[in-house]
């Protein structure tokens, strides 16, 4: 089991938490299945429901059975540990290729075509009516992702649609 790093805040409404990561970008995660977070000095198993590293070394955790901000804010300032070395797949950016976007307020928009690094601004070109949309996947603008049927549910900002 290692260390890969301590949760540091909640982040929006579900039950979702930063994680300050001892890993680098290269050794960033796939989603595990299971964490480990120390409470009252135990290593205590969580599944995990989603995890994605959203810069250099913070990734955004959802666990299974977390699903608020207070429960999540009880996991605040904890240890994580993992049973395996996690590993970033080779290529992350084509993970999200094929995924719908569904927007809050636009409904769906497509499906999405390819994934951009303009210097490390990620964008997603979809394509909507006949016309290309360079919508930035940032993890301030996901609400959910729904890995199981390739949706990924955005609040895109005023502008990119």
């Amino acid at each position: 089991m290692e260390y890969i790093g301590k949760f540091v805040k909640t982040h929006g409404f579900t039950g979702v938490l930063v994680l300050a990561s001892e890993l680098t970008a290269e050794e960033a995660p796939e989603c595990p299945v299971e964490i480990f977070v120390v409470l009252d000095g135990l290593k205590v198993p969580f599944p995990v429901a989603d995890f994605t590293f959203r810069n250099e070394n913070t990734a955004l955790v959802k666990l299974e059975f977390i699903d608020s901000v207070d429960e999540a804010a009880e996991l605040a300032g904890c240890e994580v540990f993992a049973d395996v070395k996690l590993r970033r797949p080779k290529d992350e950016e084509n993970q999200w290729t094929g995924f719908a976007v569904h927007d809050a307020v636009h409904g769906n928009i497509g499906i999405i075509n390819r994934i951009e690094n303009f210097n490390g601004n990620i964008v997603m070109q979809v394509i909507r009516e006949k016309k290309e949309n360079l919508i930035p996947l940032h993890p301030q603008f996901i609400i959910k992702i729904d890995r199981k049927c390739k949706i990924l549910y955005i609040r895109a900002p005023e502008g990119s649609i």
